[in-house]
């Protein structure tokens, strides 16, 4: 059985545009004023637990570009 894991960068306000400020949005790079080697590791953790990687249009446009 294939494994899903879901991940969501949002604030507890409901903010979830933009987390580290590349796309020039208002309310961009709120999140990476907390990025820590942890959550780096746990990020990177999380992505080759799974199987496949679904991301929306803008976000894969931005790894197609990386």
């Amino acid at each position: 059985m294939r494994k899903l894991i879901v991940t969501e960068y949002v604030t507890l306000d409901g903010v979830m545009e933009d987390p580290g400020g590349g796309e020039g949005t208002a309310h961009g790079g709120w999140s990476f004023q907390f990025w820590s080697e942890e959550a780096a590791k746990y990020k990177f953790d999380e992505l080759f637990a799974s199987d496949a990687f679904l991301m929306g249009r803008v976000t894969y446009q931005g790894f197609a570009a990386a």
